[in-house]
């Protein structure tokens, strides 16, 4: 009874995205390696009016019950369930408050980043940083010596590549990858990000590298953790190993912007401080990768300094300024207020604003720092790994992640 329950609730996913891309560039679906003539009847039929939309997802959560899932496998579900109906409302016309929006997609009461944790990165950040006088100038002088300039990019793939050796044998301490798991890489042009990650199921990711624009080495570790090992690529290759062919969960062969997505954005935003401490960062980084490239870094504090990179990254930014955005506050607040706290420039900050402004970003740009949020919220003593191998296995989301907080507190 439960594979053609399953069927539709996958037809209302790829549906669902085929309507929004008329709004958004970012795609609804992530990935989809399920049976390909599901996806092949969505192309091929005539886009389906959003009532309909509306009516699918109601019988689906109305079905639920009956299908006789295992409790977590259900309660993701019809999380996800919630996720689509809520957003195939909006398409059909119905007003909701941004706010009940995101909690309702997202399973999370969203959370404001405390001030005192980004005053704190940007201690670190003066401290580890030489020479004194103004921060943000000093910042930006350091990712000016440890990036890759244009005219030297025939370095950064084989950095790249042993990066990626390093992070795949850390992260094989704590997990067991499939033989067959595989990384096909590809140089683009042209495109906003830097490095993305693209799964194309059967183990497989493209993990893509930006060629032109200059790369800077501590983002790059970052990137290619956060990415791929024990990132994006670790987390889809074992869930589709252990949830989708061992338990036949069907669903899981798509992923969508849901709750789901703040697991997974928790996941890799801790994926360098999983495998490295910041001592082994500042030694393995010193000698596997500045030292290709003839970098001088004696008169930088990195074990301090890294910390403090990886806090001052936007991802956790865009949780409070999107939370201002809801509040009403204007476009100058929010500049004014992101320049108080972080050392990035106003045009990187604006461009980071103007994304929050998008439908599916709005959701996207809270699931960075209360997935991670959560998931800190469950380390103690050295349990570390075995959460992180739980979180990398198994069919969770945000809710039930707050209820193993409050199991562990009681």
């Amino acid at each position: 009874m439960s594979q053609p329950w399953i069927k539709e609730y996958i037809l209302l996913a790829l549906r669902l995205d085929k309507a929004l891309k008329r709004l958004d560039d970012r795609p609804f679906v992530d990935y989809f390696y399920g049976p390909a003539e599901l996806k092949a009847s969505v192309e091929s039929d005539p886009e389906i009016p959003t009532e309909d939309l509306v009516r699918a997802a109601i019988a689906l959560e109305d079905s639920l019950p009956s299908q006789g899932f295992e409790v977590e496998r259900a309660n993701f579900l019809e999380k996800h369930i919630r996720t689509m109906e809520i957003l195939c409302r909006k398409l059909a016309g119905q007003k909701f408050v941004l706010r009940e929006v995101i909690q309702q997609c997202l399973d999370i009461q969203p959370v404001w980043k405390p001030e005192a944790e980004f005053e704190q990165a940007l201690v670190l950040l003066d401290e580890a940083l030489p020479g004194t006088g103004d921060l943000r100038g000093r910042y930006f002088s350091l990712l000016e010596r440890t990036t890759v300039p244009l005219d030297r990019s025939e370095l950064v793939l084989p950095l790249m590549q042993r990066i990626l050796t390093e992070a795949r044998r850390r992260t094989q301490r704590f997990v067991e990858l499939p033989e067959e798991e595989e990384l096909e890489i590809y140089t683009i042009r042209e495109q906003p990000y830097g490095a993305a990650n693209w799964y194309l199921g059967n183990y497989r990711s493209r993990l893509e590298l930006n060629v032109t624009r200059p790369v800077n080495l501590f983002a790059l570790l970052y990137q290619m953790c956060h990415e791929c090992y024990p990132g994006h690529h670790t987390e889809f290759v074992l869930k589709e190993k252990h949830l989708y062919h061992n338990r036949g969960y069907l669903e899981q062969s798509i992923f969508i912007i849901g709750p789901q997505l703040v697991i997974t954005e928790g996941i890799a935003s801790l994926a360098l401080e999983m495998i490295f401490t910041p001592d082994e960062i500042a030694t393995w980084i010193t000698k596997q990768i500045y030292s290709e490239v003839g970098l001088k870094v004696n008169d930088i504090d990195l074990p301090k300094l890294i910390p403090a990179l990886a806090a001052n990254m936007l991802d956790d930014l865009g949780n409070n300024l999107m939370i201002m955005l809801w509040d009403g506050r204007s476009d100058e607040e929010i500049v004014e207020y992101a320049l108080a706290y972080t050392p990035h420039t106003e045009n990187q900050i604006r461009k980071a604003l103007q994304s929050l402004k998008s439908p599916l970003d709005q959701i996207y740009a809270l699931t960075y720092y209360q997935g991670k949020r959560l998931i800190q919220a469950l380390f103690q003593d050295n349990n570390r790994h075995q959460v992180f191998h739980r979180l990398l296995t198994e069919p969770v989301y945000p809710s039930l992640l707050t209820e193993w907080i409050d199991a562990k507190g009681a």
